[in-house]
């Protein structure tokens, strides 16, 4: 087996660390609607469009998430392509780039929703019925649920109200604003990566129109106030919402060959998270899963990045330090808690081998792209992700510049007696 590559490292975590967590979007303008656990802040977008030496025209982001980089871009004047393969956040992305808000019009369905909502309690089963997710509600021989009956009905209530709204982006607006209460008012909260019970959640009893307060609190004094900062901002860039619902790897063809000047992006770390899972109820209050079946399609549609998906034997890239891993690994599969881990590694860097593939036709050559990823571990071996993803590029013509520590992380609780950190990375690279 050959050496693997040497890249060029440089500390950046004076620069990065502060700015590379989403916590920093919580009190920002449109960010703060939803607060989206995972990807950068806002100034991690301004901070490359200000080290760059030429104007962008348009950009490319293949794993959008909640819309971090399109909609701070759009605010630039910069057009940008973006994709996302999850409902829900293609929704959230889709609804923060939206500049068609009137406040007049927002102001009008906020009270056709609160005159509903503070009217006479209604039996809204009748109406409509809860998800079929059988972990949402008080069910036979089941010990623990998601959501107590009263705090469903006062989800149903709203999802009613919702209903009443006639123009489309107001109701998505409004289901975005639904979603951002859902694990507020649950029996769960966000653990890594699944939904884990409160303490004391049995203890918890939240009245159904508590559920309504906290929804038209968060219409007033969340996204109201933006509504009305958004009519005071003229955009300079005409078609700004292209944001493509589906799995870059087979919907990146609809982007021009050689019209992308710029890339920045975080795809799904290789941490064996399942983002089905961990938006199951975003997902399934919004109807954006109907049953079973569409849950499991939209992890087949998924980057490969984890294991609830079977994908039968992959070939491994023949990059050197994966070679490595795949091996130290290879001793370590008596351990193993899934036999499937290293066909998911294998999976993750054959689907980053394709994306760079497409990535070499869309791109104007000589640009600019900055790739965030995380290194991982599994079973004391160290997946060093950053450079077999430099090395990946390399075979596609891409020149890396450099790759950017930006913060250490903490390993799992599993790893941390043999690794204590797991390296967090930019790497800056330039087209073909």
């Amino acid at each position: 087996m050959s050496d693997p590559k040497i890249f060029l490292h440089k500390d950046f975590t004076h620069v990065y660390k502060p700015i590379m967590q989403f916590n920093k979007n919580r009190t920002e303008f449109v960010h703060q609607w939803y607060p989206f656990v995972e990807g950068y802040s806002k100034e991690f977008i301004t901070n490359i469009i200000e080290e760059i030496d030429y104007e962008p025209q348009f950009a490319l982001d293949p794993f959008a998430g909640s819309g971090t980089t399109p909609v701070e871009l759009q605010e630039m004047g910069i057009n940008c392509y973006s994709f996302e393969v999850s409902p829900f956040m293609h929704l959230l992305a889709t609804v923060k780039l939206e500049r068609g808000y009137n406040l007049h019009d927002f102001i009008n369905y906020h009270i056709t929703v609160g005159q509903f909502l503070n009217g006479v309690l209604q039996p809204i089963r009748k109406f409509l019925s809860p998800p079929i997710e059988q972990s949402f509600q008080p069910r036979k021989g089941k010990s623990k649920w998601v959501f107590d009956v009263g705090v469903m009905n006062g989800i149903l209530d709203i999802k009613y109200a919702i209903s009443l709204v006639p123009d489309e982006k107001y109701r998505k607006l409004f289901s975005i604003a639904l979603a951002s209460i859902l694990l507020d008012v649950s029996n769960v909260y966000r653990n890594g990566k699944c939904l884990s019970y409160k303490e004391d959640w049995n203890k918890r009893k939240i009245k159904r129109r508590e559920v309504h307060k906290k929804f038209l609190d968060k219409l007033s004094n969340l996204i109201q106030p933006d509504i009305e900062k958004l009519e005071t901002i003229e955009s300079t860039v005409e078609n700004l919402q292209y944001c493509i619902h589906g799995d870059v790897r087979n919907s990146i063809s609809q982007i021009p060959n050689g019209s992308i000047d710029l890339v920045i992006t975080s795809p799904p770390y290789l941490n064996s998270r399942d983002y089905t899972d961990i938006y199951l109820a975003e997902l399934w209050i919004l109807d954006l899963v109907k049953n079973y079946e569409e849950l499991k399609q939209l992890r087949h549609n998924t980057f490969i990045s984890h294991v609830q998906v079977k994908h039968g034997e992959i070939n491994a890239l023949e990059i050197p330090e994966l070679k490595r891993v795949l091996n130290e690994l290879n001793g370590k599969k008596v351990e193993m808690w899934n036999d499937d881990l290293p066909i998911m590694i294998k999976g993750y860097f054959k689907d980053m081998d394709n994306l760079f593939d497409q990535l070499k036709l869309k791109m104007h050559p000589d640009k600019k792209v900055f790739f965030n990823v995380a290194n991982s571990a599994y079973y004391g071996v160290e997946i060093k992700v950053d450079e077999i993803v430099s090395a990946i590029a390399e075979t596609h013509g891409f020149t890396i510049n450099e790759i950017r520590e930006a913060r250490q992380l903490k390993p799992s609780s599993q790893q941390k007696e043999t690794i204590k950190s797991l390296r967090e990375s930019v790497i800056v690279m330039t087209s073909p």
